[in-house]
């Protein structure tokens, strides 16, 4: 091949400069991405982005790790061990290999049907190839999703906060923990208002970043923090397991736990379906994995499965090693959040900064997640994608302030978890991705492919259906 021919071909995977940087570029149907959408395979050229595969360049593997699984990473990831154990541990371990299988696999699909019809954002794909009005239902549904998901951001900020803030200054020389310390001073001061609503206002230049790969390193600085909490709560479970251990009396059934109990969620609560619509919430990164895909240097379909495996093989070992240290070493008293779980040690300084490290994760973590929540936003209600700026701070500024005021008035983490997991979830992960796959599969509704495919995302979705029904049962009879 010539240096001309060669020339040549590496200029196709070039993406033009945006002529004009005050609107936020279309980029689901231009000629750009259509021609990566067409390219051949490209395999000769791999040895070329070697050196960007491993570094945190913009369009790099690593960084489209980091971005996707700061998506997924999260509060959930800490509220497992208290569904461990209402599941039981072998239930969980169950669904969460299930889960993880499940979501590279739509993941993959989704992809694999948006290059079909040229699409490159998750919302153009499903009008492409379902229609217009599960188009419009899908970005609805992300658009109440994210919502949720920065609601549930403040909640916990604000609860990091005052629980640094308690374990720093005040001490328990008054107070025995933080929960009393929270229901007779913290909340009667309204410190939630100043703390919530100011976080909302440091946050909102960040929401309005147009580019999420300008985000590549809070990501990793998200995923950093969220090992060093979970190290901190694994390196600790010694110590915690052996508290249990000395309480054990075997003629008290309340001082000891059975941790292989199978009947747990299946009790008059069913915590077995709320359980597993928090698994399901906890691998929740299809709205922002178009964005990765975006843009992710040579589009070729081997990098984006590469990007997407690491992604969920990273998140998959956190969830295990995070549910089991927290569900084996506090089986009585799960809280909400492990890391809020009862210290057994009198200046838990490392677990404190695990606590404030959580607390800037989640703050970086709403503008990464705000990319997706913006671009269905947009579609829903001014039915375009084109963005100006006046536009994008009047909806940032009034979508996380009214997310923020949702979450001073109701603050409980388990139901916004399940609710938005079993419900929205189920449906942005499972249930469209797989009408996607079977819609583009070119064979037949009753073949063995497209029937399997159905069984299992209808399965998932009624699983999640289960468990969201289940939380607001709950909250109307004042149990969640």
């Amino acid at each position: 091949m010539s240096d001309e021919q060669n020339e040549e071909k590496n200029e196709e995977f070039v993406p033009k400069e945006k002529e004009n940087q005050n609107i936020i570029p279309d980029s689901r149907d231009t000629k750009d991405s259509i021609q990566i959408h067409n390219a051949p395979d490209i395999s000769d050229m791999e040895e070329d982005y070697q050196e960007k595969c491993y570094s945190m360049q913009e369009g790099s593997i690593l960084g489209g790790v980091f971005a996707l699984s700061s998506l997924a990473l999260g509060t959930g990831a800490f509220s497992i061990p208290i569904r461990c154990t209402q599941l039981g541990l072998v239930w969980y371990l169950v669904f969460i290999f299930a889960a993880s299988a499940a979501a590279y696999w739509t993941l993959t699909g989704l992809i694999r049907s948006s290059r079909t019809v040229h699409g490159v954002d998750y919302s153009p794909t499903v009008r492409a190839i379902v229609g217009n009005c599960a188009a419009v239902l899908i970005d609805v549904i992300i658009v109440i999703y994210l919502f949720g998901v920065f609601v549930q951001y403040m909640v916990i900020i604000y609860a990091l906060v005052g629980r640094t803030i308690f374990e720093l200054f005040i001490g328990t020389d008054d107070y025995k923990d933080f929960d009393q310390y929270e229901s007779e001073v913290w909340d009667g001061a309204a410190l939630k208002y100043p703390i919530m609503f100011g976080t909302t206002i440091l946050i909102t230049p960040v929401c309005l970043l147009k580019d999420i790969s300008k985000m590549r390193f809070a990501s990793m600085f998200g995923i950093c923090a969220l090992i060093y909490s979970i190290l901190v709560v694994v390196i600790e479970s010694p110590w915690f397991l052996k508290h249990y251990l000395d309480n054990y009396k075997e003629d008290d059934p309340s001082t000891h736990a059975n941790w292989f109990d199978i009947t747990k969620g299946f009790t008059k609560e069913l915590n077995f379906f709320t359980g597993v619509a928090t698994v399901f919430f906890t691998f929740t990164c299809h709205p922002g994995a178009f964005p990765v895909f975006k843009t992710l240097k040579n589009h070729t379909e081997k990098r984006i499965n590469t990007c997407f495996f690491r992604s969920i093989i990273l998140d998959f070992i956190i969830y295990i090693f995070i549910a089991v240290t927290g569900f084996i070493t506090a089986p009585l008293k799960p809280q909400s959040l492990v890391i809020y779980r009862e210290s057994i040690f009198d200046n838990d300084i490392f677990m404190t900064i695990a606590k404030i490290a959580l607390a800037l994760d989640l703050f970086l973590s709403i503008p990464a997640n705000y990319a997706s929540y913006r671009c269905s936003f947009f579609m829903v209600f001014f039915k375009t994608d084109k963005i100006d700026n006046f536009r994008n701070l009047i909806v940032t500024i009034v979508s996380l302030f009214l997310a923020t005021l949702l979450g001073a008035v109701y603050k409980n983490i388990l139901s916004y978890i399940s609710l938005f997991g079993g419900f929205c979830s189920s449906i942005i992960c499972y249930l469209i991705p797989g009408i996607l796959m079977i819609k583009t599969s070119k064979q037949d509704l009753t073949s063995p492919k497209n029937i399997f495919t159905l069984v299992v995302v209808v399965t998932l979705t009624s699983f999640g259906f289960m468990g969201g029904l289940q939380t607001i049962r709950g909250i109307i009879n004042g149990d969640a």
